[in-house]
């Protein structure tokens, strides 16, 4: 009868063990790795032994060799009243050791397992003898504190018995017991695991993988809320707004993240400031980066693509012809200045070009018979250098690289020189365009945004040409160019050796 209840105790034992194994928390504490434990409790003796049920000592020590298993020897010893008929007082001793087992040595509950080999004695009125013997078994610890537990363990002994009073068999004791651990070999409490101790960690909450200074507090190098170590943008600007992994966030996509950017609604693909404002350098309200037109005039109306609704006639007219003419040119006789008049056509032609800066253009200037005959090809070469000079000083915009000059002297007139109006037409200046299919592939580009005024992008506004004052006369209007005869549209020419690129 004993010996079931004695069982049925052990059961339900065991089965406390594994609830409190099954609901043990997980969270890290200490990192004690040896542990010594000094016990008491209750031994249960198989029938074949003729021992009484009672109670016992131990004493067990333990190190782990990783987290999760170790090695411990236990040893064990009662002294039990012999069953009848025999009288008096036996003894049992069990030394053992081999493999422990659990989850998380660093847990504050520890539930184990634990199994081995060694060795048992037993003295029960028919003399001392030794056996070989197996045991298995598990329980938990319970810590209370960095170097004190308290343990709770049921174990089984088997062996096989000869020679006792009972029969020639295998026999099982098993032993409940509950004891005082003392636990060392490991660093002090460390909660949350940034390697600070908590008796020196002031910020003992610390998120997992954060980075700590000698104090365990966590470093935000950025100041965006979000620690080093986890902050995977770690050099946010000051003020950006981030999100939980400390990504600057940029809602309108321009470079410029939130909190800093001024202007949250940039249309993608603008060029903005370090605000994150767009920037419009025409002042014609649609972004740079977005204009494809980027050196309209103030004033003019431009459409989603930033360029003019409509175009000038001199635009016009080099658009179709690809080229423009100016006859009669102002030179000053065998000389390389032109008179007022003159600059004033250079200008038109100079702020039409700024419209298309991507046009390669030849300045070609010609001459009639007047001066001396091995004058007229440089003198015409020294006119359209100063042409040249006087476009890329007054239009900073015009690329050099895209202007060609050529002087032609008298070697293609256009009309008799024998008269003064076919001299006329052939002391002339002519702007030709050589990339033609460039010019194609933007007109394309243009017509593609349509001929709708567009208003102003977010944060922009259209700039207005400044009002000229008042000096109580009107202003005379620049001179238009002289009409010339249309000629045919003209192929792309290769330079030659008098073709000189403008310097």
């Amino acid at each position: 009868m004993l010996w079931s209840s004695t069982r049925a105790a052990l059961r339900r034992t065991a089965l406390l063990v594994a609830m409190i194994a099954l609901y043990a928390p997980r969270a890290g504490a200490v990192e004690e790795r040896a542990w010594i434990t000094l016990e008491g409790g209750v031994e249960a003796y198989d029938p074949e032994q003729a021992l009484k049920d009672g109670p016992g000592l131990g004493l067990r020590g333990g190190f782990f060799l990783k987290r999760w298993i170790g090695v411990e020897a236990l040893f064990t010893t009662a002294s039990p009243t012999l069953e009848l008929p025999a009288t008096g007082d036996g003894s049992f001793s069990h030394f053992g050791g081999g493999l422990i087992l659990t989850p998380d040595t660093h847990s504050w509950i520890l539930p184990y397992v634990y199994g081995g080999l060694g060795s048992v004695r037993v003295d029960n009125g028919a003399g001392s003898t030794s056996y070989g013997s197996i045991h298995g078994g598990g329980g938990v610890l319970v810590r209370a504190g960095e170097r004190l537990g308290f343990r709770l363990d049921a174990r089984d002994v088997s062996y096989a018995q000869e020679g006792g009073p009972g029969r020639d068999t295998r026999v099982n004791g098993f032993y409940l017991s509950g004891g005082i651990t003392a636990l060392w070999g490991g660093r002090p409490r460390d909660t949350d695991e940034d390697g600070v101790p908590d008796k020196k960690d002031r910020s003992p909450n610390t998120p997992t993988g954060a980075v700590v200074d000698a104090t365990g507090t966590p470093l935000d190098g950025d100041g965006d809320g979000i620690f080093d170590g986890l902050d995977q943008q770690p050099n946010t600007p000051k003020g950006a707004v981030v999100d939980t992994q400390g990504v600057s966030v940029d809602s309108d996509k321009d470079g410029v993240p939130d909190g800093i950017d001024q202007c949250a609604e940039t249309p993608a693909g603008a060029v903005v400031n370090e605000s994150g404002c767009p920037l419009d350098d025409d002042g014609d309200g649609i972004p740079d980066g977005i204009d494809i037109c980027p050196n309209t005039s103030l004033g003019v109306a431009v459409n989603a693509g930033g360029c003019p609704i409509t175009p000038t006639p001199l635009e016009e007219r080099f658009l179709a012809d690809w080229s423009l003419r100016f006859t009669d040119f102002p030179f000053a006789p065998d000389s390389a200045s032109y008179r007022p008049e003159g600059g004033a056509i250079i200008d038109s032609v100079g702020a039409m070009l700024t419209l298309w800066p991507d046009l390669k253009v030849e300045i070609g200037v010609h001459c009639d018979t007047t001066p001396e005959p091995g004058f007229r090809v440089p003198l015409t070469g020294l006119r359209a250098r100063t042409i040249l000079r006087y476009l890329l000083a007054t239009y900073p915009k015009l690329d050099q690289k895209n202007l060609w000059i050529t002087g032609y002297g008298d070697t293609e007139p256009i009309a008799p020189n024998t008269t003064l109006a076919g001299r006329k037409q052939n002391n002339r200046v002519e702007f030709k365009l050589l990339n033609m299919q460039t010019l194609v592939e933007q007109q394309k580009a243009r017509a593609a945004f349509g001929d709708t005024p567009a208003p102003p992008a977010p944060g922009l506004s259209r700039r207005m040409p400044p009002i000229p004052e008042q000096t109580g006369a009107e202003e005379t209007p620049a001179p238009e160019p002289a009409d010339a005869p249309e000629t045919p549209k003209p192929e792309a020419p290769a330079p030659d050796s008098t073709d000189a690129p403008g310097n």
